[in-house]
């Protein structure tokens, strides 16, 4: 599937959830603009599925139901991916297939996921939220990330997850 294609069916996707924005998600977009616009680097990385937080709550009824969807992909090939001892991106595109990454920004001992929510909570559902299972994540970074972490920390707030 070429990518237009890819991006017109992820927007399709997401034309339910429109109507239902309200101001944090318009500030949840302002950072994600920062994070593109000001980050200095970014990089594959391995994080234990434990220590990837998300920055919102998968509260939307289509959300919810891919969510639930791609727990079920996951529990279908549960063994097989743990005795590979990997999430990584080959597996995870398989499996449960996006348009992108799991983007993070590490904050201390932590990961905060700023796009992948959806699929963080599926892994969490199908793998336990303690699980130590490495999955690979495209980590953006920083020259002076202190204010990019303050406001995803906002958001988490205003999420209710802090």
């Amino acid at each position: 599937m070429s990518p237009l294609r890819q991006w017109w069916l992820y927007l399709l996707s997401k034309r339910s959830e429109v109507a239902a924005l309200d101001y944090k998600d318009a500030y949840m977009a302002k950072v994600i603009m920062d994070i593109h616009r000001l980050r200095a680097d970014k990089a594959q990385a391995l994080v234990p599925l434990r220590e990837l937080h998300p920055i919102h709550r998968i509260d939307r009824e289509s959300a919810q139901q891919a969510t639930a969807a791609r727990a079920l992909a996951l529990l279908a090939r549960r063994d097989e991916l743990l005795a590979r001892g990997k999430l990584d991106l080959a597996a995870l595109s398989e499996i449960i297939p996006s348009v992108s990454q799991i983007k993070v920004v590490r904050d201390g001992a932590r990961w905060l996921a700023f796009e992948g929510n959806g699929r963080l909570y599926a892994m969490r559902q199908a793998f336990g939220a303690e699980c130590a299972l490495p999955v690979e994540v495209e980590e953006y970074r920083f020259a002076r990330p202190a204010k990019i972490q303050r406001r995803l920390r906002r958001i988490r707030r205003l999420n209710e997850l802090e």
